[in-house]
């Protein structure tokens, strides 16, 4: 500071202000200015300067931690919460829903979510999302615990290293992870019958996987599975292993009885799928990932040795074919060598008489080693194709409609011989397609005799025989109750009255013999043959009176053969 010195008349002229100054500003003290010294801060700085360093080290912490931010759209985002609902790969939560909002002009949810720094490796191309919910299914009841928890999004992580934001949500979980070990494979079936997504897989009654895929070919003419093996049974999947679709209860009725088959109880309410072996196949190698695979509709077709010959064969009846379609068996010698793959009504104009095409398909190698010596005897007489089967049907080779079971009604067809049969026109190829005669069924033969008995035993009179034996039997009711009522007392009563003689004529002769005759005279003699002839009529009479009580109708129609009464 500059110490005074002068007047202030002075001092604004050194200035350079020469301007007269009023007198009475020269009496004003001169301020004095002075430098404080500098002290420590208020204590109340401490508290917003701490707000200040813990805002700036979440700051730092959330940008540290913060990882990238993904759109996942969805056709619903019901029981998702902004805030609130977590992002969880394996259940861990790993990021938080921060918006959820309408997609412009599409009828979808964007949800937009935060993970963290340590989940970034989840977005990925093939990372898939979806809204984990309450749901029972084949597997069973899955999301129990978003009951209380609410729903949240889960993850299923890919394997690919392109990092990308935005992703398209599932409905509901994938059939499979990328993070299970196995493998897959492909199955075509015509249909899918009771099979659906997560359906077990059985091997020997073991579940060893299980329905990931189920849809419909692009030409909808077939339906394609995937199915997936765990580790490590996928090994025992074979190029050389057979499908079978294993769903409900498997009843078969034969002649060994009743039998019933099943994977288990879960196959019987949600369908499955069972693989196995054919018995005398090599062991073969481990099937590669998607190998492609038939499904058959049960386990005896899929066990069945493949069959190589094939032979086409046409049939037409007379009679008409109830009960018989496509898929109904033809029987050779109590083998099944074929079924039945068309059935078509026809007219003939010339008869007037309606009659059935059948076209079927055989196959002879069933016959194993009896086809075997027929085509070596063939080759011996120079026939074979459409001579060999000439030959059968020289010898009376026909085809029948026969009944398998007259509990079910099932019927088929049987490939007979008939030595008396009529001679047939010679086998004529259609189109590569061999006809075989036709003989009348044996059932249609058996249905006709039985309508015929059913005739006859309606002729009979059984009204008119029941009037006839109820009118008898009234007779004879009347003629017991006549014989019980007067015969039979009146015998009693005479048969007493014959005792009564014959026991006053024996006091009477005892008498006499005492009294007047002899022992040795005639009198005694003569009465005494007397009294025996008495005794003897006497016990016939006794028998005669039994006999009538006991068959009181000898009255009226005679005695019966036999010994007379005594």
């Amino acid at each position: 500071m500059r110490a005074r010195s002068g007047t202030w008349t002075e001092d604004l002229a050194a200035v350079g202000m020469s301007d007269p100054v009023d007198p009475r500003l020269e009496d004003l003290p001169v301020p004095v200015s002075r430098r404080r010294k500098r002290g420590w801060p208020s204590a109340v700085w401490i508290v917003p300067v701490l707000a200040v360093v813990a805002a700036g080290a979440l700051a730092i912490r959330a940008y540290l931690e913060a990882g990238p931010t993904i759109e996942i759209t969805f056709d619903s985002a019901e029981g998702l919460e902004v805030g609130k609902s977590d992002v969880r790969y394996k259940n861990v939560p790993v990021g938080k829903i921060s918006s959820v909002e309408l997609v412009p002009d599409q009828p979808r949810i964007l949800v937009t979510v935060k993970l963290e720094r340590g989940a970034a490796s989840l977005a990925v191309k093939d990372s898939r999302f979806w809204v984990e919910r309450p749901r029972i299914g084949v597997g069973g009841v899955s999301g129990v615990g978003t009951l209380l928890s609410g729903a949240y999004i889960g993850v299923d992580r890919g394997t690919s290293k392109e990092q990308v934001d935005q992703f398209v949500g599932l409905e509901k979980p994938p059939g499979l992870t990328h993070d299970q070990v196995g493998r897959r494979f492909r199955i075509t079936a015509a249909d899918a019958g009771s099979l659906g997504v997560q359906s077990p897989v059985y091997l020997r009654r073991q579940q060893v996987g299980w329905i990931s895929e189920l849809a419909l070919s692009p030409d909808g003419k077939r339906v394609d599975i995937e199915v997936f093996v765990n580790a490590p049974y996928d090994r025992d999947v074979t190029d050389t292993a057979v499908f079978w679709n294993a769903s409900g209860l498997d009843v078969s009725i034969d002649a060994s009885g009743l039998r019933l088959d099943t994977q288990s109880l879960a196959t019987v309410v949600a369908g499955g799928i069972a693989l196995g072996f054919r018995d005398g196949d090599p062991p073969g190698r481990p099937a590669a990932e998607g190998a492609q695979f038939n499904l058959f509709e049960d386990r005896a077709h899929a066990l069945a040795r493949p069959d190589r010959t094939r032979l086409p064969l046409a049939m037409r009846f007379h009679e008409p074919l109830r009960g018989v379609g496509p898929g109904t068996q033809i029987d050779f010698e109590g083998v099944r060598i074929g079924q039945i793959d068309t059935l078509n009504l026809g007219y003939d104009a010339i008869r007037h008489q309606f009659f059935s095409d059948v076209d079927a398909t055989v196959y002879p190698e069933r016959l194993g080693a009896a086809y075997a010596a027929l085509v070596d005897e063939g080759k011996r007489r120079d026939k074979a194709g459409p001579e060999m089967l000439q030959a059968l049907v020289a010898r009376g080779l026909r085809a029948q409609l026969r009944s398998a079971s007259l509990i079910t009604g099932q019927l088929f067809i049987a490939l007979r011989w008939f030595p008396n049969a009529r001679s047939a026109a010679p086998v004529v190829e259609r189109d590569g397609v061999w006809v075989v005669p036709t003989e009348r069924g044996g059932t249609d033969q058996i249905q006709d005799q039985v309508e015929s008995i059913v005739a006859k035993i309606d002729r009979i009179p059984f009204d008119a025989i029941g009037g006839d034996t109820r009118d008898a039997m009234h007779a004879a009711t009347s003629l017991l109750g006549h014989l019980d009522r007067d015969v039979v007392p009146t015998a009693q009563q005479l048969v007493g009255q014959a005792g009564a003689a014959m026991t006053a004529l024996r006091d009477s002769l005892g008498a006499l013999r005492d009294n007047v005759a002899a022992p040795d005279s005639a009198i005694q003699q003569t009465a005494r043959s007397t009294l025996e002839q008495l005794e003897s009529a006497a016990r016939s009479l006794r028998g005669l009176a039994d006999y009538l009580q006991h068959h009181p109708e000898s009255i009226l129609r005679g005695r019966a053969s036999g010994s007379e009464p005594r």
